[in-house]
């Protein structure tokens, strides 16, 4: 199904370029650093949420054995964390180029793993995965603040919808395939007779997503560049 999915992608590709009225202008790919931003964006994100998220839940319910609610509760610094980010985000993007503030959201998704590496199944809540919880969530919101800015300073305006759509998938996709990636290095590394991914396989998925997300950093730092939020470098 991989393959298949591959292949029906680039077949998507190609009629796009030859259509008369693409679902993607093609102009899109022509806009500089846009092409980059997106492989990173695709990267970055999806190890957060395929690599990291997906197993975080998986290691509080299997390995430590935590009720169902209690993990819903385990989540919660994401929303509070959110406002913070979002506040964050509203007094640094006029005040610092874009691509810096990219580059701090590829650094808030990577400590999202680093704080579950240590971790077994005696670890507290508290201890490690608390505040691995709390500083990943400065990802999403920063990274998608500065891709946005990317977009309103770059697309031009007519395209500028299709780019914050293309965004938006892209960061869906990322977080399927990169699952299904993580599913795959995991169940290499330690697969339990039930078929569930044991600690050492989690470990290796954890080491798997800062990988990535250290690839789309230096993808963010060659060839991504975003100007501060400033109204009249919006492209019209």
């Amino acid at each position: 199904m991989v393959v298949l999915g591959v292949l029906l992608f680039v077949a998507f590709f190609m009629v796009e370029r030859r259509v008369k009225r693409p679902l993607i202008p093609n102009n899109l790919w022509a806009t500089k650093g846009f092409t980059p931003l997106i492989v990173a964006h695709f990267i970055g994100f999806g190890a957060f949420a395929g690599a990291w998220q997906f197993y975080a839940v998986q290691f509080w319910l299997r390995i430590q054995h935590t009720a169902p609610l209690t993990v819903a509760l385990y989540l919660l610094p994401n929303a509070i964390m959110g406002v913070l980010a979002t506040w964050v985000v509203s007094k640094t993007l006029h005040l610092v180029p874009g691509h810096f503030i990219y580059l701090a959201a590829i650094f808030a998704f990577a400590l999202g793993p680093v704080f579950f590496l240590p971790q077994t199944s005696g670890t507290t809540y508290w201890a490690l995965s608390f505040p691995g919880v709390a500083l990943v969530t400065f990802g999403p919101d920063l990274s998608f603040a500065a891709a946005s800015i990317y977009i309103t300073s770059n697309v031009r305006r007519s395209d500028q919808g299709s780019a914050g759509s293309l965004l938006v998938t892209v960061q869906n996709l990322s977080a399927a395939v990169m699952t299904s990636v993580a599913d795959a290095i995991g169940t290499k590394v330690d697969k339990g007779p039930s078929g569930d991914i044991g600690l050492d396989g989690l470990r290796a998925v954890w080491w798997f997503a800062p990988a990535a997300e250290v690839v789309a950093g230096l993808i963010a730092v060659v060839w991504v560049r975003i100007p501060k939020e400033e109204e009249k470098e919006h492209v019209t």
